[in-house]
């Protein structure tokens, strides 16, 4: 007998909007500071010269979606609630046929917003090499494949229940189609491991060359950011990875809203420490009468100021 899902209570859904809500209030904050660091200068409020505006719209765009994500988890809450408060059983209570789909379409344009940007740092840290991305933009464009797959899926589902391997697949069929989640946030799992492992390969090779203390310590603080944001989303992704193969509709939920927005303050985090590592560094240097450039003893690792700047900017430092 193929396993069911609990049923998603009322209650459940309220605790379940407070959860994410919460943390949702978190992101908004992180969201408003990596603004200030890419719009405005390190201090004041002057308006930097060059904005980088991949990182701006990547970053507004992904506060966008978690906006429309956060919203659709209150309007399904509310309606619910008004269901029940008009006389009906909460267990009879049906969620419109559109929220399934676009609800999967959001989770995943989320990730891959995020995925790309990974991809982006690593292409930049590693002097614009294509082939070290090559691995990760194959599985970033597998996500585009599952993603336009999982709504063909699911469209078809609602006009065609009978439509697709449903009897077997044991995960979650009212939230996505297991056959293609599983692929999906697998590879993104894999994506993301393996590029944060490679940047942190590339900074810590080059935070060992570096004869400049103040550089280096730069690049250690870096090395650090990176580890426990990735740490960090990592750790929700598996979560919500292994979650869909249980039976608990509420912890499926709960997961997969925090998976989102854990996902984009980890982003959001990035930018603002390493904004902030950047111009406590260029502070200490106009007190510093040595070198400001990264020197090599050995043959040079290319590091670029995007990184130290917060991706403000796109040159990278060679050795002199």
């Amino acid at each position: 007998m193929a396993p069911t899902l609990s049923a998603f209570t009322l209650p459940q859904a309220v605790a379940e909007t407070f959860i994410v809500a919460l943390f949702y209030g978190f992101y908004l904050i992180t969201t408003c500071y990596a603004n200030r660091w890419l719009f405005f200068a390190d201090e004041g409020w002057k308006l930097r010269k060059n904005i980088h505006w991949f990182m701006a719209v990547m970053t507004n765009l992904l506060a966008t979606l978690s906006l429309v994500n956060m919203t659709m988890i209150l309007r399904d809450t509310i309606s619910q609630s008004t269901f029940v408060e008009e006389g009906h059983r909460p267990e009879e209570y049906v969620f419109a046929s559109w929220v399934a789909p676009v609800g999967c379409v959001l989770a995943n344009l989320i990730a891959l917003v995020s995925d790309v940007v990974l991809i982006y740092r690593l292409w930049v840290v590693y002097g614009r090499r294509l082939r070290v991305i090559c691995f990760p933009v194959f599985l970033w464009a597998g996500g585009i494949v599952c993603t336009v797959l999982q709504a063909y899926l699911q469209v078809k589902h609602i006009h065609d229940p009978d439509f697709g391997p449903y009897q077997w697949a044991s995960v979650n069929m009212s939230v996505g189609p297991g056959i293609v989640l599983i692929p999906f946030w697998g590879s993104t799992v894999i994506l993301n491991a393996y590029s944060t492992g490679l940047l942190i390969r590339r900074i810590r090779k080059a935070s060992g060359e570096g004869e400049n203390p103040t550089m280096a310590k730069q690049l250690r603080h870096l090395l650090r950011i990176l580890m426990e944001s990735g740490i960090l989303y990592l750790a929700v992704s598996i979560a919500h990875f292994f979650v869909w193969f249980g039976q608990d509709n509420f912890a499926i939920h709960v997961v997969g809203g925090l998976n989102l927005i854990i996902m984009a303050i980890a982003f959001n985090l990035i930018l603002i420490r390493t904004a902030n590592s950047r111009a406590e560094g260029e502070e200490a240097e106009h007190h510093d009468t040595g070198m400001s450039a990264i020197h090599f003893k050995s043959k040079p690792t290319m590091i670029p100021v995007e990184y130290q700047s917060s991706l403000e900017t796109e040159s990278a430092v060679y050795p002199s």
